[in-house]
């Protein structure tokens, strides 16, 4: 599930099957699959070639068929902040858990392992990226420890180890700034963080955060809050442009309370996340899907519901070729009765 690169025999390939020259790798006919951009349903033929939707015209020739009447096609849905070790599971266990649940990516924070191992809890996340099917995008941990008030076992990470990471292809940016008072208080050690990854998404971590603290807080390149577990705490930092992550996890559940926020309108900078959710309740309940079923039951529209769920997180975090069923974007699909 890599992000879509440049493959110069893969494109042409692409480009051919677009335009009918010849076969591609897959049709699906007939089916009403969600347009992200417009928040509508249409319905249509969905071709895929080497990996990518290439064309949503009909009468394309395929090499294999798949019959959509009376089914509907989404994009996979994506949990915008996740600590898998938190889920009591493995990367490969997680995967084996999550993808079937429709959970196509994760952006996880390995701020837990990294509490305790160091960068090596980081490394361990970044190797497994590369071996999954499952597309777990790490955001590198910014607070180890939390705050100068705690202790751990695996040290103090600063902004030179995380830097050595910043390039590596699974690696968005720095993850939740926990230490709001240091990012407050204009703390040396965390300025270095900020200016090292202020050309990359950078997480938040605010609860309760109102007024001109947030503010501060925002005015220091951080974009992103999945602690809000109030409706007008979430609404204000909506408002000062901090994209809001609405949490269900086991232990911290906030959906019921900040989902009278989420509307076509506000759903390009709201997305779902489960932050902590072990696997009794994955396995019982559901994952990002069970967020998305638990939206659409208390009224919101499905493809509202469904854009937060995928293209708006894919947005904020800058991939651009990910969240949506569209010529040219990743072939993350799943395909519902």
């Amino acid at each position: 599930m890599r992000n879509l690169l440049w493959d110069r025999a893969a494109t042409a390939r692409r480009v051919d099957a677009a335009l009918g020259k010849t076969s591609c790798d897959l049709v699906i006919r007939g089916v009403k699959y969600l347009d992200v951009f417009s928040c509508e349903w249409r319905t249509g033929d969905v071709a895929v070639q080497d990996g990518a939707v290439i064309a949503l015209e009909p009468g394309l020739k395929a090499r294999r068929e798949i019959d959509g009447r009376g089914k509907w096609l989404t994009p996979g849905l994506i949990d915008a902040h996740v600590h898998v070790e938190s889920s009591l599971l493995t990367p490969a266990r997680f995967e084996s858990a999550v993808l079937p649940r429709g959970t196509t990516t994760a952006i996880c924070d390995p701020h837990e392992l990294a509490n305790v191992q160091g960068v090596g809890g980081i490394e361990t996340f970044l190797k497994a990226s590369e071996r999954m099917a499952l597309d777990l995008r790490v955001m590198l941990s910014s607070c180890v420890p939390a705050t100068h008030l705690e202790t751990n076992g695996g040290g103090s990470i600063e902004a030179n180890d995380l830097l050595k990471f910043k390039n590596h292809p699974q690696a968005l940016g720095l993850a939740e700034m926990m230490n709001f008072p240091g990012v407050l208080g204009n703390d040396p050690s965390i300025l270095d963080k900020l200016e090292a990854f202020a050309d990359r998404p950078i997480d938040g971590h605010s609860p309760m955060l109102r007024g001109a603290a947030l503010s501060a807080y925002l005015s220091a390149g951080i974009s992103s809050c999945h602690e809000s577990s109030e409706l007008e705490e979430a609404r204000e930092k909506l408002i000062k442009g901090m994209s809001v992550w609405i949490r269900e996890g086991s232990v911290a559940k906030d959906l019921h309370a900040l989902l009278p926020l989420l509307n076509e309108a506000t759903s390009v900078s709201i997305g779902f996340c489960t932050d902590d959710r072990n696997p009794l309740d994955i396995a019982d309940e559901g994952h990002v899907d069970y967020l998305v079923r638990e939206a659409i039951r208390t009224g919101v529209r499905p493809e509202v519901a469904l854009r937060s769920a995928s293209w708006s997180v894919a947005r904020h975090y800058g991939l651009g070729r990910m969240g949506a069923i569209a010529p040219g974007y990743q072939a993350d699909l799943l395909l519902l009765d």
